[in-house]
């Protein structure tokens, strides 16, 4: 990955530290994935109006924070690391 590469919402960059996922020469840091996750999950919420809908909810989201969870640990081997050690490493704030 490009050490420039910034993320396009808050232009955290790779070389400060932040964990950025890249597709199509795009970035987006942790930080704003999880967030943007979260707005989205919260508006479809509020969008299903039964049971029904509201489980359906519940299972995109499982099945997305799940996917998730497997591209982290795909990227920590990859790395030579793992999750363990990973969870270990103080976090750098963002300048």
């Amino acid at each position: 990955m490009n050490h420039a590469l910034a993320c396009i919402f808050c232009h955290a960059t790779l070389a400060q530290g932040a964990l950025l996922l890249e597709k199509n020469n795009a970035a987006l840091c942790r930080p704003c994935c999880e967030s943007f996750a979260a707005q989205f999950s919260e508006h479809a919420w509020h969008m299903a109006c039964t049971a029904e809908e509201q489980l359906d909810v519940l299972l995109c989201e499982s099945q997305r924070a799940l996917k998730h969870s497997e591209t982290l640990a795909e990227r920590a081997r990859a790395c030579g690391l793992n999750l363990e050690t990973l969870a270990a490493v103080p976090r750098r704030p963002l300048s």
